[in-house]
């Protein structure tokens, strides 16, 4: 009997998985090792589950426009940072920080981003050490 009710568990965990085993980490899609940072203008910002995210357009060094993604994190999280669905809107000048997209795609792992008043947002971003991350450049 005991038996039967272990491998009944084991087939209901395997049939039936919990959602954090299929939620995926930001190192598998973006080199976490590496932070650049862009100057763009925004085309959308999306504020919705499960994550946020800011869509914008940069200009390379020979005038051509490339289109960007960042994701973000989810809404609760970045309103504890001082951001809302207000924030930004399409026109708005930024710079973003975050971790390159490892195919080489114009994706992003966000991680601040410097609106064109000279806000700093999320407010109170800290790196997985604790630590506000170093302002590196492209």
């Amino acid at each position: 009997m005991k038996l039967a009710v272990g491998l009944a568990l084991v087939v209901a965990g395997l049939l039936f998985p919990c959602p954090s085993f299929a939620h995926h980490g930001t190192g598998v899609a973006y080199d976490t090792e590496k932070t650049i940072t862009l100057k763009g203008t925004v085309t959308e910002w999306i504020w919705a589950n499960p994550h946020c995210g800011i869509l914008f357009d940069v200009t390379d060094d020979k005038g051509n426009i490339e289109h960007w993604g960042a994701e973000l994190g989810n809404p609760h999280t970045l309103s504890l940072g001082g951001l809302s669905k207000d924030i930004l809107k399409p026109g708005d000048k930024i710079t973003v920080l975050g971790h390159p997209a490892k195919s080489g795609a114009p994706r992003i792992s966000f991680q601040r981003f410097i609106t064109a008043d000279g806000r700093t947002l999320p407010e109170r971003h800290k790196g997985d050490d604790g630590n506000l991350p170093d302002e590196p450049t492209q």
